[in-house]
């Protein structure tokens, strides 16, 4: 948990295009902008964003291990084609060297350092070590909770107190993704070791003719204690707060909280990709919330 004395100050060498004014508090802190990056940097990755091929031949290596969109259409840090787009693309190689670095961690805590307490962080983020050369294993990335998942779930809750202020051991993750007709995601929140979740589009929805695919922030029906929210909700028992299309360089930012519900709906449209990169920076605990 980071105090005021212990937040970064605003700093010209932060990348995104937002600032501590532009959080909204309600129902759970974020950031909602419709030019999160340098728009000379935008461009320059869109220019350069992987092509069809390239996620065919991500679907053709590693299947659907790991795919957050279930198709295979996910190219990980650790991958061959994300070491072959850094090869080259200057612009990709500026947004990882930002990404996978301590200033992201800064960046992140000078947007929501003075919510993390009230939202439930067990952990001292402004005193935690940054590891930049950990890459998570695809083979972590399950849709569903593990056995083992839900056994450090347990005793995270038994233990949660006395976890309270420590250090913990953090990473990035910039993954870029491209999801199809049927994808969707319903009520939810991160894997609980995701300290902050950031969605940067690509893809014009209104001027490809994308149908579904909007992203939902919801809110809980009923007023609970920060740690008594589940990270998966019913649908029944949450609310549509915000409904967002994708459009180019719109960025949504927010901590993983218990309670940072979110979803997409279902991508009717068939043959049209739905461009976007899903960034976290990480724990190397089960649990930070």
């Amino acid at each position: 948990m980071a105090t005021a004395a212990q937040l970064p100050a605003d700093d010209q060498g932060f990348l995104l295009n937002v600032s501590r004014a532009d959080v909204v508090q309600a129902p759970f802190p974020h950031v909602i902008s419709d030019a999160i990056l340098p728009a000379d940097l935008f461009a320059r990755l869109k220019a350069d964003f992987p092509d069809a091929s390239v996620f065919a031949g991500q679907a053709e290596t590693h299947g659907n291990t790991g795919s957050r969109t279930g198709q295979g259409f996910d190219i990980y840090r650790g991958d061959a084609s994300y070491a072959a787009l850094m090869a080259r693309s200057e612009a990709w190689r500026e947004f990882d060297a930002f990404i996978n670095s301590r200033a992201f961690v800064d960046q992140f805590l000078a947007l929501f350092g003075p919510d993390l307490e009230a939202m439930g962080c067990s952990a001292d983020i402004a005193a935690s070590h940054y590891d930049r050369s950990y890459e998570e294993p695809r083979e972590l990335m399950t849709e569903h909770a593990t056995i083992k998942d839900r056994v450090d779930g347990a005793l995270h809750k038994l233990t949660r107190g006395l976890k309270s202020g420590r250090t913990v051991e953090l990473f990035s993750r910039l993954d870029i993704r491209r999801a199809m007709g049927g994808y969707a995601k319903p009520p939810h929140c991160d894997r609980p070791n995701r300290l902050c979740s950031l969605i940067v589009y690509f893809t014009d929805a209104e001027a490809v003719g994308l149908e579904g695919g909007e992203l939902m922030i919801y809110r809980h029906r009923q007023d609970k204690p920060i740690s008594r929210y589940e990270r998966h909700p019913a649908e029944q028992d949450v609310e549509i707060v915000a409904k967002l299309k994708a459009k180019p360089n719109l960025g949504v930012f927010f901590p993983c909280s218990n309670n940072s519900y979110h979803g997409v709906t279902a991508v009717t449209t068939k043959g049209i990709p739905r461009d976007f990169l899903y960034i976290n920076i990480s724990a190397k605990v089960s649990n930070v919330w």
